[in-house]
């Protein structure tokens, strides 16, 4: 099967705007700062330094490695929730830009997601460090695991992503909804506690949250150097069906997406 010269050009020029878009985020969202891309690590470190004082500290809360054990989940739980934050206003605040030029309008939602995704990456050295710090080690399973749950957040993320920007920009109110769900999600997510924290009678409504077992997979690999596939499984059928929600809510409400903005 071969792909005519004019589709390759489109696929091109598309594929230029994506890393065009992508560019654009990561430098306005760092603009006039001093520390520029440094605030995506600090960020996640101040707050882990923080809930590790009050729960280590103050409220006793003691496990081995604590550091580790938080700072696994949370790295890739802020690529989730700015992405989420960010995202949801991508296509308001992107007026102009919308009715001025054609091309696909996911490309602003992606574009946010890849901009947030290499402030993960960026954390990596810091997770590898800490690993060190433990007496522990980085193990080859990291080849496959890494790969393949960011594949598996990316998808879940889009797939949010879609539906509450599209939602937005008909419902301006949901902007601020989003941020109280985000925050009640945090604490809902095996994140700052383990999973065998929370009552077996329980377990069941965690599959309602998108992130429980892919925070624990992500945690499963940084810790015990261990791909916990039951997770994965898990994370990646939920991610499907956030996505095949996600692309069916933008696609249906984007028919009308120019009246209203």
């Amino acid at each position: 099967m071969f792909i005519s010269q004019s589709s390759k050009a489109k696929l091109h020029q598309q594929l230029d705007l994506l890393v065009l878009l992508v560019k654009k985020d990561i430098t306005l969202k760092y603009k006039r700062t001093y520390l520029g891309i440094l605030w995506s690590l600090l960020n996640p470190i101040l707050t882990a330094i923080v809930l590790y004082i009050a729960f280590n500290i103050f409220m006793r809360f003691q496990m081995k490695n604590y550091t580790l054990f938080l700072l696994a989940a949370l790295f890739p739980w802020n690529w989730f929730s700015a992405s989420v934050l960010l995202s949801s206003g991508t296509l308001t605040a992107d007026i102009n830009l919308i009715k001025r030029v054609m091309f696909p309008r996911h490309f602003l939602v992606l574009a946010t997601i890849l901009g947030q995704l290499v402030n993960l990456l960026f954390s990596f050295p810091i997770l590898i460090g800490l690993v060190y710090f433990y007496d522990k080690s980085v193990h080859i399973n990291w080849l496959l695991g890494v790969p393949l749950l960011l594949i598996i957040q990316f998808t879940v993320t889009l797939g949010i992503s879609l539906s509450l920007s599209m939602i937005n920009a008909f419902f301006r109110d949901m902007e601020y909804i989003i941020g109280v769900c985000i925050n009640f999600l945090f604490w809902l997510t095996p994140i700052i506690y383990p999973l065998k924290a929370i009552p077996e009678e329980y377990r069941i409504y965690l599959l309602f949250n998108p992130l429980t077992y892919l925070m624990g997979a992500w945690r499963e690999l940084f810790l015990n150097n261990t791909i916990a596939w039951s997770y994965i499984y898990t994370s990646a059928f939920t991610a499907i069906i956030f996505l095949l929600i996600g692309v069916a809510i933008f696609k249906l409400l984007g028919k009308r997406l120019d009246e209203v903005l």
